[in-house]
């Protein structure tokens, strides 16, 4: 099939759950499809994209982004001014973006466009092709929470109104195509409820069992590790509710705990927390070896949506994880059996405690989990769901337009009669 693939930035490297999500899927498409890439960028960034993933020249387009980082404060007071979401306005909403969208698609013709991101679904796509939306994430529900977090009365008015804003942008990114892709059954709810006119299809994010292969035991037994992007507030926030509520509590019974927090972009209010027992190791090209020498994978988010790939990273290479209820939402790990999960400062502490000292319960962890990664989250499952999905989603358009075309039919004759 020939598929225009839309994306907010380019997936290389891919070093953070959306970027994996998105590397994964163009590496699939790329082998199986007729493929081309529309992305925020510069043109080395289209090379690289046509290079790693083997696109014929020209198949790989890049408009320059609007908004940079260094300008986000400014872009926040901006969109305050205006009725959009300071989200969409960074990721999406974009003249020439609209203007690079409409030159492709009156260039050629495709059998499916696909949208990456909610914020991405801003853009008019005059098209026949079928067209899907891959949300990720439940970014209104994802900034409720974070107005539930923020230390601050300035930041939880502007998280609520972000989430405001961003129901009818979601609802009007579900509306503009013919089909959602979710990664949850709870994440399928929640668009549901904004459009429930447009099919939903639950693609869940995976995880290469190759490359997070099985580790040997831990070499540090006292270790604890956690991986992500640390400027993602979800992340960052998670980390410092660990080291001041719950790691105390574990040094108090295992004085020879520490925990590596491994991840890009660290606030200075994380790295102040740096010390013996608490490594902040910023960017690192591979989270593996961090993931190895630990003996427990902790996820102690307090927010976020979608589902954390990290933690099908951690079971992959048979690390047991103890999660809040948060952390492992939309996953299909089971308290006691896959995963520990707690959402209580003691108890979450109590759970790590008794990994630390439990190898018996480890083992049957992650014995577990390994399974359950295998058998439901490998990308190569993952990727039998996209093309049945395709297949669904292009049979049902099929079926409107020839619903479409009959009742056309039945009132042109219809007026016939009548007159």
């Amino acid at each position: 099939m020939r598929i225009l693939l839309l994306l907010p930035y380019s997936p290389i490297p891919p070093t953070f759950g959306g970027a994996l999500r998105n590397y994964h899927l163009l590496k699939h498409l790329a082998r199986h499809h007729d493929v081309t890439v529309l992305t925020y960028g510069t043109p080395e960034v289209a090379d690289s994209i046509a290079a790693e993933f083997a696109l014929r020249r020209g198949r790989v387009r890049a408009v320059p982004k609007q908004w940079m980082r260094g300008r986000w404060r400014l872009g926040q007071l901006y969109a305050v001014s205006t009725g959009h979401s300071f989200f969409h306005l960074i990721i999406g909403r974009s003249r020439r973006m609209q203007e690079a969208i409409d030159e492709v698609l009156s260039e050629e013709a495709f059998d499916i466009v696909q949208t990456e991101f909610t914020p991405m679904g801003c853009f008019s796509l005059t098209t026949d092709a079928v067209k899907i939306l891959d949300a990720h994430n439940v970014e209104h529900d994802n900034h409720r929470r974070m107005s539930e977090h923020a230390k601050s009365l300035t930041r939880r008015l502007y998280y609520r109104r972000e989430a405001r804003r961003l129901i009818g942008e979601e609802t009007e990114a579900c509306r503009r195509h013919d089909a959602v892709f979710v990664t949850s059954a709870q994440d399928q709810s929640l668009f549901d409820a904004l459009a429930p006119d447009v099919p939903k299809f639950i693609v869940p994010n995976g995880v290469d069992t190759d490359y997070f292969a099985p580790a040997p035991p831990a070499s540090e037994p006292a270790s604890l590790v956690f991986t992500g992007m640390m400027a993602y507030l979800p992340n960052h926030d998670g980390m410092l509710y660990f080291l001041d509520e719950i790691f105390p509590l574990v040094r108090r019974e295992v004085p020879a705990a520490r925990v590596y927090i491994v991840g890009s972009r660290p606030p200075a209010e994380l790295l102040r927390r740096a010390s013996d027992s608490v490594v902040i190791t910023g960017y690192v090209e591979d989270v593996r070896p961090f993931v190895a020498r630990a003996s427990v994978y902790v996820v102690p988010l307090r927010m976020g949506s979608g589902t954390r790939l990290k933690i099908l990273e951690a079971l992959a290479m048979k690390r047991p994880v103890v999660t809040t209820s948060i952390g492992c939402e939309g996953l299909a790990v089971s308290h006691g059996e896959s995963a520990l999960v707690a959402d209580e400062p003691l108890a979450f502490a109590r759970q790590v405690i008794d990994l630390l000292h439990d190898d018996e319960l480890r083992k049957k962890l992650t014995r577990a989990g390994y399974d359950l990664v295998r058998e439901q989250y490998d990308w190569s499952v993952v990727h039998r769901r996209v093309e049945e999905a395709y297949e669904e989603i292009r049979k049902r358009a099929f079926l409107q337009r020839i619903g479409r075309a009959h009742r056309g039919c039945r009132e042109s004759q219809m007026a016939e009669h009548s007159s």
